[in-house]
């Protein structure tokens, strides 16, 4: 069997940075009831440790928040969401791999909980270019609340404009360093 086809997560020997051009960092939240808002983050640096241990330890510029909205992504930016200002990055680093998940904590807002996301690595090769590559996807679902996330409105009609749960994605390409 496969490592997919097992859940375990082998991730090769080596230490490979993530390559913010070839991934993705993304969010969504439920909107209204009725829709999911997505967004994505432009800026974040991070690194897979390989081997017998591995790591996934990474961090994101809370300001580079893309919503397709600029009204929306201010928003998300002040106090009442990210806050941008006083704490301009969020931080995960894994404590451990165990059946096709990855375990860690993440920090938000200067909130630190631990989180269980579903983790793949999605291949490994050459590049044209002679560079070793590796591909690892996680993704899972936190509650906003849990890290001082908690602002909202009432709808006219019953309700509340957003969700509690906010759902993770994130897809890495990562090169092998020498």
């Amino acid at each position: 069997m496969s490592a997919i086809e097992t859940r375990e997560i082998a991730i090769p020997a080596g230490t490979w940075r993530i390559d913010p051009a070839h991934s993705r960092v993304e969010f969504s939240i439920r909107h209204m009831g009725i829709a999911s808002i997505r967004g994505s983050f432009a800026e974040y640096e991070g690194v897979i440790a390989g081997g017998d241990e591995p790591r996934v330890s990474g961090a994101i510029r809370v300001a580079s928040v893309d919503t397709r909205d600029e009204a929306r992504d201010g928003h998300l930016q002040s106090p009442d969401f990210f806050d941008a200002e006083r704490y301009p990055q969020m931080t995960f680093a894994s404590t451990r791999f165990a059946e096709g998940k990855v375990i860690g904590e993440l920090t938000i807002r200067g909130v630190t909980r631990e989180v269980e996301l579903d983790a793949r690595v999605t291949g490994a090769g050459t590049d044209p270019w002679g560079n070793e590559r590796l591909g690892l996807e996680l993704e899972g679902e936190i509650d906003r609340h849990d890290f001082g996330v908690s602002w909202n409105t009432a709808l006219p009609t019953g309700g509340l404009l957003l969700g509690d749960t906010v759902r993770l994605a994130a897809g890495f390409s990562a090169v092998k360093e020498a």
